[in-house]
């Protein structure tokens, strides 16, 4: 395994994570376990006191000791705890069976503790008392004021409160224990769980890096993985379109050089020959000239749309009345028009529109989208251009054409570049597939957008939007 994986610093991570709470909350439970058990010991202690005691001042005034004897028994065999009784003066007097007998008659020399049972207080002591113990005990005294009882002491080992402690920590930490094997295997499953989708999203990312983008990831969940593996899948899919575009660009583009280049080559040798005589040499050399044309307008629409991606691209923005560039652009067009029979129709929000822009970039995307409607649209077909005021700062372009239109699945691809939507070139001649791509990069080199609405059959409009200029009386 890689020492530098994500799926075992995310399983050291949790297991760290995991036996350093392990290991504090062991210590917390075991103080407060121990706290616990020390104050019900204690509580236990008490609550033997003031049996013992009744029992005693009972027996005191009836003279019956036998129940005390047996309370006495009771406490030294179920609770381990020795009980002796002292006078006024700190002196034992009176001790249960286990205590033994050489102790009567010493006296306790604990005088806060002697203080405190006279006073009527309940006291708590831990050690030897007075070297009467060979380990240390915790011992209560409940205070008795019957003849010449001064109080009762009760005494338990603490060697045998801790054996019990530790027998409680033992079965505490098997527990903690299982419960960190269990949560140790669930970790190493969840971190599993979440690398492994990873881990596959690296190999498809590296079989992708190697030329293959058909390659996809099957991963089915609702969290941000998930979403990861979709977004992952998607840009494989645009990846894959990406590289079918632009093989179907260097197909459409070798086309496009490799005709108008032959015929040039075929029209020189011809003349050079004398194949063509010298009376028409005028007439294919205009034909040569436009197939160098034809070239040079590839060859630009390359550049700029490089120069556009590439952020390179200056802006000459200057005020302008795009009305009027519109006209310009329409006359350069008139004889397409008439070639298709087309009627053309063209609404202006105002008899002038000045906008802030560089007005060559703009007389391309018109060009473009114009030219675009044009060739899709049928024989006689119509052309609607219309300007509408937007949002008080803006007006928008839209170009309308009543031709095939575009499905929903071409709409997503018709502004990348390379991408050509009438495939077999039937209808697109000329094309090369980089005219809307222009238009999107021009516009968005003005910090503006284009959307495109459409359905087969049906009418399909490209919308625009250009800054209005202040010098627009309306503002």
């Amino acid at each position: 395994m890689n020492n530098k994986s994500i799926f075992k610093k995310q399983l050291m991570l949790y297991l760290g994570t995991f036996f350093v709470s392990f290991v504090i909350l062991g210590a917390a439970l075991s103080a407060v376990y121990t706290k616990y058990y020390m104050n019900e010991m204690k509580q236990d202690l008490i609550n033997q006191g003031r049996k013992v005691s009744e029992e005693y001042t009972k027996a005191y005034f009836t003279g019956d000791f036998q129940s005390l004897a047996h309370e006495l028994q009771m406490l030294e065999e179920y609770m381990s705890a020795g009980v002796f009784f002292i006078n006024s003066d700190g002196v034992l007097i009176l001790g249960s069976p286990g205590i033994p007998e050489k102790w009567i008659g010493q006296a306790v020399t604990n005088q806060k503790a002697i203080e405190g049972i006279l006073n009527g207080n309940i006291v708590t002591l831990e050690g030897k008392i007075n070297g009467l113990f060979e380990e240390p005990v915790l011992t209560v005294g409940y205070p008795l004021q019957v003849g010449q009882m001064a109080g009762i002491f009760m005494c338990t080992s603490m060697p045998e409160i801790e054996r019990s402690l530790h027998s409680m920590y033992f079965a505490g930490f098997i527990c903690l224990l299982a419960v960190m094997v269990m949560g140790t295997i669930l970790v190493y499953i969840f971190s599993k769980k979440i690398t492994q989708p990873l881990l596959q999203m690296n190999e498809a990312a590296k079989v992708i890096a190697k030329g293959d983008f058909e390659q996809r990831v099957e991963i089915c969940t609702d969290d941000e993985v998930g979403q990861l593996a979709e977004s992952f899948n998607h840009m494989a899919e645009n990846l894959h379109q990406y590289e079918k575009n632009r093989r179907d660009f260097i197909a459409n583009v070798s086309h496009d050089l490799r005709s108008p280049l032959t015929s040039i080559q075929g029209f020189l040798s011809a003349i050079l020959d004398g194949t063509i005589p010298e009376e028409k040499q005028s007439r294919y050399l205009n034909i040569i000239l436009e197939e160098t044309q034809r070239l040079t307008k590839l060859t630009n629409d390359i550049v700029d749309l490089s120069m556009a991606q590439t952020s390179k691209m200056t802006l000459n923005k200057s005020d302008f009345d795009i009305n009027a560039l519109i006209r310009e652009t329409l006359e350069r067009m008139e004889a397409r028009f008439l070639e298709k029979e087309i009627v053309l129709r063209v609404i202006y929000a105002q008899k002038e529109t000045y906008v802030l822009a560089d007005r060559d970039k703009i007389a391309r995307v018109l060009y473009n989208l114009i030219d675009n409607a044009i060739k899709f649209s049928y024989q006689k077909g119509e052309i609607e251009i219309e300007t509408v005021p937007f949002d008080f700062h803006k007006i928008m372009v839209i170009i309308r054409d009543f031709g095939k239109g575009i499905s929903k699945e071409e709409q997503k691809c018709i502004f990348d570049r390379f991408y050509k939507a009438d495939a077999s070139r039937g209808e697109d001649k000329n094309g090369s597939g980089l005219g809307l791509s222009i238009v999107k990069e021009f516009l968005l080199a003005h910090g503006e957008h284009i959307a495109v609405k459409s359905e087969p059959d049906k009418a399909t409009e490209f919308i625009f939007s250009l800054p209005l200029a202040e010098r627009n009386p309306s503002k």
